[in-house]
């Protein structure tokens, strides 16, 4: 189970259609070789700061599963200071 901060729902569903999923179930998401379940988990607070994240679980052929979370992992990364 991977814990992603930062990224809403709807655009982590985005970013693994780019990736070639299509949404199987509702929040499941299968591609070539893998299968993701995504879902909004609670929001982490900082004091007056709220950071929202999501959990994706991820299944599937060692190799697909490779490659999907090292593209997924150039779209998900943030600049910022």
């Amino acid at each position: 189970m991977k814990r992603i901060f930062g990224v809403p729902l709807w655009l982590m569903k985005d970013y693994l259609v780019d990736l070639g999923a299509t949404e199987t179930a509702e929040n499941v998401m299968t591609g070539a070789g893998w299968q993701a379940v995504v879902r909004k988990n609670e929001p982490v607070r900082i004091g007056s700061l709220v950071v929202g994240r999501i959990e994706a679980e991820f299944s599937g052929d060692e190799a697909a599963l490779s490659e999907l979370l090292e593209k997924l992992h150039w779209k998900t990364m943030r600049g910022g200071g």
